[in-house]
């Protein structure tokens, strides 16, 4: 080898050194700088509230409102991960509407809901949005100078004093001071407890009623639920339920065929208790209550499936 070909390839070496090195330096700033993801829930950030138990939210409200009015032995079912789907969504439009861009300038990048988780009972708890908030690297640092101007915010220092003590029968885990706050060794608490109070210093209001009404009105065009006519549930063919039907409606011939009926038979839907109500079978919540014999003989008849021209036969 001459010496110009060594010096050549010692060159090529040190350029080739030179662009790794360049390349861990940037992989490792990218690294710095690559945004942070936390999962947490509304419960630990209430952003946002999407409580449904006994609540505006709730899709049986929903049910109810759409029944008013509505035909006799009809009802409408929603099935609930539709629903959660849907007020999904809608918090996902409340969040971008209120609350992203007011935390654009606290290191926030995005919230993203991903979900609702539901308890199995509400004893404790209720619906939970889950989502997944987006910062940037340095939010902490961030953190650090808001705080610092937050000393001297009156809505910050009372927000912390009324909703973050313990009490009888309750454990506050949240910071109950803003030292506490930088002080706060769970990040995922102490991220909840930064952004909940910049909502407050900005001024967004957190009142739960108030948010669940504005999700509330999102959802009034939520349209996939069913109808069902509780009649056709109990017979399997729609046109003997449809005559049935019409049979009741007709107040002279139902009153004629229910005394020719008690001529004949008896009545032995009187004292079943069985035919004192009507269920509907895709959805059991809903019962139609007889109050009155002749609507007891039809539950009778419509659990039995019988048909118009099986009653009439019975009593002729």
């Amino acid at each position: 080898m001459t010496t110009l070909q060594a010096n050549n390839m010692a060159a090529a070496s040190a350029i080739m050194l030179q662009a790794g090195l360049t390349i861990t330096d940037s992989s490792r700033q990218q690294a710095q700088q690559e945004p942070e993801v936390y999962n947490m829930t509304s419960n630990l950030f209430p952003c946002v509230c999407v409580a449904m138990y006994e609540t505006l939210l709730s899709p049986q409200y929903f049910e109810d409102r759409i029944n008013e009015g509505e035909e006799e032995f009809c009802y409408t079912t929603i099935n609930f991960d539709d629903w959660k789907k849907a007020l999904t969504e809608a918090a996902q439009d409340y969040l971008k509407d209120y609350i992203i861009d007011v935390l654009r300038d606290y290191g926030l990048l995005d919230i993203e809901a991903t979900g609702i988780w539901s308890p199995k009972y509400y004893n404790y708890h209720q619906d939970e949005l889950n989502m997944d908030v987006t910062m940037q690297k340095d939010w902490q640092n961030i953190m650090e100078e808001k705080v610092a101007i937050w000393q001297d915010c009156e809505a910050v220092k009372k927000y912390i004093s009324k909703n973050w003590r313990s009490f009888s029968g309750y454990v506050n885990f949240m910071p109950e001071s803003l030292e506490e706050v930088l002080t706060e060794t769970d990040e995922e608490r102490q991220l909840a407890a930064y952004l909940t109070l910049a909502l407050v210093a900005e001024g967004v209001d957190l009142d739960c009623g108030n948010i669940m009404e504005d999700l509330y009105y999102r959802m009034d065009d939520f349209s996939d639920y069913e109808r069902i006519d509780v009649v056709e549930e109990y017979y399997s063919d729609s046109i003997e339920a449809e005559k049935i039907r019409e049979l009741w409606e007709d107040d002279s011939r139902w009153d004629m065929l229910y005394w020719s009926l008690v001529e004949k038979i008896g009545s032995p839907w009187s004292h079943n208790k069985d035919c004192e109500r009507l269920e509907g079978k895709k959805d059991f919540c809903y019962q139609w209550r007889a109050d009155s014999d002749g609507k007891k003989m039809l539950f009778w008849a419509i659990k039995q499936e019988l048909t118009v021209q099986d009653l009439y036969d019975m009593a002729a």
